[in-house]
């Protein structure tokens, strides 16, 4: 028997920025879609369609673990042309969180979860179907995020929807 779809992803939820979020999509005014503020989020690492074993024995890995406390400046506006992405993120990336990314992809690895290995480059995107660059230079917002989550992805006519199935707190 076929395993439902289970698309999952990593990600710092960013709901106490959504505000600020939102004000900035408001200020670029880009075409395309606009991300909802109730989806926000950093992304650690894409998964991918991943089966119930392999998503138990990443989460008693992740559960075993102290994830470290970080803050992040977002103060760069980018776009991933081919992907049709606009985001927002920091320009210099924290040690603690380079750190945990490159863990958390050891481990993915070991589990073939998601993709190859690839460089990270934390950013939370604002807009999709938008390929506007160059973009204008923005105030810094400052993210401090307090979890980090298990999520799946869902798709939908409206588009995807982010389902969180489990949440680890950081720790400073």
């Amino acid at each position: 028997m076929k395993e439902p779809d289970n698309r999952l992803f990593l990600a710092f939820p960013a709901d106490e920025l959504a505000p600020a979020l939102g004000r900035l999509q408001d200020w670029l005014a880009l075409p395309g879609r606009r991300i909802p503020s109730h989806q926000f989020h950093l992304t650690l690492r894409f998964l991918g369609q991943t089966e119930m074993s392999r998503q138990g024995a990443l989460e008693r890995w992740l559960g075993r673990r102290t994830l470290p406390a970080f803050t992040l400046r977002l103060n760069r506006l980018g776009c991933f042309p081919r992907a049709g992405v606009v985001w927002t993120g920091p320009s210099r990336v924290p040690g603690a969180l380079a750190q945990l990314a490159e863990e958390v992809g050891l481990y993915c690895a070991s589990l073939k979860l998601g993709p190859p290995h690839r460089a990270f480059r934390p950013h939370v995107t604002l807009f999709r179907h938008c390929a506007a660059c160059p973009l204008p230079e923005t105030e810094p917002l400052v993210y401090r995020p307090r979890s980090l989550g298990l999520y799946r992805s869902v798709q939908t006519e409206q588009g995807p929807h982010y389902e969180p199935l489990h949440s680890w707190p950081l720790r400073a």
